[in-house]
């Protein structure tokens, strides 16, 4: 127990180790020029002297000569996580499952979350969304145009910064207009415009895109089965740097649509559980 008290206090004791901590726990095997440009630091010498303090918590893999948590190192970086958001929401308990799961959701993950009621819904997708604004990336929320002034509402009373929104990190959007052009649910054309969007947020300096959608557009326009194609060509993976929540409303799918979403998405949420699909 020492031992790992020692290696706490080291990793929370300099911003570099725990920006090391953060970005492995983001995406395990990093070389070192990749740590080097995410953590920021240009001294090659500077970097090896944290990652050598770091060491229990961070290991070299020999044949891909790359970085990555070792055990006590993933339980570091969630200490991290954990502590950053306790002080961030004012002490709030965010020991909710699913909170923490979607939290921890990151690049490439396609994820649904199943709720009944808007209170579920904003519980579960805000610190989703939140969780990218920590990490740098550009995020937006996809809402039906009626409850796009409730929704940024809802946004800034759960405590999120108005600067995200003027600085262009966060975006409220409309569902009606991303999803459907001209009547139509292309899924080639909603992919190709996400893909669109990645780029610009990127060349913007954002280190990538993180986006929740409201999916009952499609069911308001009687459109489910362009729905399934779309979540069926999006797949259980996305591509690099896009992470992606999608909302159901439980009282609007019938047990078939669910059983055919669970093979599209690689993460299920629910109300009081979270898991990876299989």
């Amino acid at each position: 127990m020492k031992d790992w008290d020692d290696e706490i206090h080291r990793a929370l004791a300099h911003i570099i180790r725990r920006r090391i901590l953060e970005n492995l726990q983001e995406e395990n095997d990093l070389s070192f020029r990749e740590l080097l440009k995410r953590v920021g630091v240009s001294n090659h010498g500077k970097l090896g002297f944290h990652l050598k303090a770091l060491k229990g918590l961070v290991e070299r893999e020999p044949s891909m000569k790359k970085y990555r948590l070792t055990d006590r190192g993933q339980l570091a970086s969630e200490l991290i996580w954990d502590i950053r958001f306790t002080i961030d929401r004012g002490g709030r308990d965010l020991a909710l499952e699913p909170t923490r799961y979607v939290r921890r959701l990151k690049s490439e993950d396609h994820a649904v979350l199943y709720y009944d009621t808007e209170d579920v819904k904003r519980e579960i997708s805000f610190p989703f969304l939140e969780a990218g604004l920590v990490k740098g990336e550009a995020v937006v929320y996809l809402v039906p145009e009626p409850k796009m002034d409730s929704e940024g509402q809802a946004v800034q009373r759960y405590g999120i910064s108005a600067d995200y929104f003027r600085t262009g990190a966060f975006t409220i959007m409309s569902a009606d207009e991303w999803y459907l052009r001209k009547g139509k649910a292309q899924a080639e054309t909603i992919i190709a415009n996400w893909l669109t969007l990645l780029r610009e947020k990127q060349e913007a300096g954002f280190t990538g895109l993180r986006g929740v959608g409201e999916m009952e557009v499609f069911f308001d326009n009687a459109k489910t089965k362009e729905l399934l194609r779309y979540e069926a060509t999006l797949g259980r993976q996305l591509l690099p740097n896009l992470c992606a929540l999608c909302l159901y409303n439980t009282n609007r799918l019938e047990e078939k649509q669910i059983i055919q979403l669970k093979k599209y998405h690689g993460h299920e949420i629910f109300k009081d559980i979270a898991l990876k699909t299989t």
